[in-house]
């Protein structure tokens, strides 16, 4: 175990949107604990690694190249080797709230270490980082949580929220230090939240409003930062300034779209290499969810594709491909012809089989990818397949529960009854919400597997029990009352 320094010299900023000051001295202290961290590290000794990371972070918390991102590599590593993760002591002895924003700071990031995925953690990372003004470390780890709070469909509108608070309040700072480009990257980051957030939440029109605002500041705080008289001239131009307020707008006219559809390709043509004029593009061709205006998206992400060979634009035109085919079954479903809606959710499914299948090759150990491919066999009836992907996955604790109800499932479709009983019995006895859909699912199941195994008292048991929960789910009183019936 490493030895705990002693408290570093770096003091908090005295001026309300100064950053953390760091030393010289201390930043030369930090570094040592880094190289012996990532000495440790490429040994595989991560939770060694760890202290020493954190240990150098006490002197310099602002050291994102040098430690952070190293300390996360070094948690995603030991989470997939096993790592345990923090128990009620550690909680109880690194408090997230700490007066001291600094030990606040080191407990978060400590406890992250220890569970990368663990949402809660993050954003205590992220409000401490904020407090001590640490603000490479607050926009380092508000990226994190947002890719984590826009993965999860059941992300609640509080944490985008506190996460778009996180990145305006980052951005301000920045503004009012004159760090401009810094500020442009907060800003436009809130933005995103705020967009994905209001197509979450449709009906909260308060989201709306903050947009606007937001985008007010970025609209500003670019004309500052932007090298070029051109440029710092049009800021003052009412086209213009319409034109970056639109493009942030979740509502405009056809032809408004349209305008700035030609505007944007326009620049990305100009400028090819800037991912931001390259992302405003594809929003906005995306944004009406017209198939014409996405197949052109989609063809712009795989010539991305293949001019950088980073994968992540294939993944991108893919999801909207399956959008589209999502669509085009509901349509087909609306008209009522079942035989045509058949054959649309068969190529759907075809479809996201295969992507899924490359993005597992792609990405051979995350545990989410392998969830989603595992549903998608299991939709396709390939429980052989889907059985051990489903295994695999229940290492990520956002997905075990499901994988758990899933593997129950599928041991019942290929008639394993006893190990689907054992399983879903196992999953309800983690599972904390008896009462809501997968709670409600798993106990339907097991029923079925009960029923299926010749428990019949067993059987009645669970299906009576999820009859006190949901007097009306599925058979569940139909399947009751027949085996409650003499016989």
């Amino acid at each position: 175990m490493a030895k705990k320094p002693a408290t570093a010299s770096s003091e908090p900023a005295v001026e309300p949107n100064a950053r953390i000051i760091i030393t010289d001295e201390d930043k030369s202290k930090a570094k040592k604990w880094f190289v012996r961290a990532r000495e440790l590290g490429d040994k595989r000794q991560f939770d060694v690694a760890i202290e020493y990371y954190i240990h150098g972070l006490e002197f310099w918390p602002e050291a994102v190249e040098e430690a952070c991102k190293a300390l996360h590599g070094c948690a995603v590593a030991r989470k997939q080797t096993g790592g345990k993760k923090p128990g009620l002591k550690d909680t109880m002895t690194r408090s997230t709230s700490d007066k001291d924003p600094k030990q606040g700071f080191l407990n978060s990031l400590w406890l992250f270490a220890h569970e990368p995925d663990n949402v809660a953690y993050i954003e205590a990372v992220g409000k401490n980082a904020a407090k001590l003004r640490a603000e490479d470390a607050a926009k380092w780890i508000g990226g994190i949580l947002q890719k984590a709070i826009e993965s999860n469909s059941k992300t609640a509108l509080k944490q985008f929220l506190a996460l778009i608070e996180l990145f305006d309040g980052l951005g301000d700072r920045a503004a009012g230090r004159g760090e401009h480009a810094f500020g442009v990257e907060t800003y436009t980051s809130g933005v995103e939240v705020l967009r994905t957030a209001m197509r979450r939440f449709p009906k909260d029109t308060a989201l709306e409003s903050a947009l606007k605002s937001l985008s007010t500041k970025l609209t500003i705080l670019r004309g500052k930062y932007q090298d070029g008289d051109s440029y710092r001239d049009s800021i003052t131009d009412t086209v213009d300034q319409s034109v970056l307020h639109d493009q942030d707008r979740s509502m405009q006219s056809d032809d408004r779209v349209d305008e700035l559809i030609a505007r944007a390709e326009g620049e990305h043509r100009e400028d090819p290499n800037s991912p931001a004029k390259f992302r405003t593009l594809i929003d906005l061709l995306t944004r009406r969810e017209r198939t014409d205006d996405e197949t052109r998206a989609i063809g712009f992400l795989v010539s991305e594709y293949k001019r950088t060979n980073d994968y992540r634009f294939k993944m991108q035109a893919d999801d909207i491909r399956i959008r589209q085919l999502g669509r085009e079954s509901r349509e087909i479903a609306k008209g009522g012809d079942k035989v045509a809606m058949k054959e649309a959710q068969i190529a759907q499914l075809r479809f996201e089989l295969n992507a899924y299948k490359e993005r597992v090759s792609r990405y051979p150990t995350d545990p989410r990818i392998k969830f989603e491919y595992a549903v998608r066999n299991f939709r396709a009836g390939r429980f052989d397949d889907a059985i051990p992907l489903f295994q695999a996955a229940r290492g990520d604790p956002k997905n075990r529960a499901a994988c758990g109800m899933y593997l129950g499932r599928c041991f019942y479709r290929n008639s394993y009854h006893s190990q689907a009983i054992s399983t879903l019995q196992e999953c309800i006895g983690e599972h904390e919400g008896a009462d809501d859909d997968l709670g409600k699912t798993m106990r339907y199941w097991l029923g079925r597997s009960q029923e299926a195994s010749g428990d019949a008292a067993a059987a009645r048991q669970t299906f009576g029990n999820l009859l006190k929960l949901d007097y009306n789910y599925l058979d569940v009183r139909a399947r009751l009352d027949a085996l409650s019936a003499p016989g």
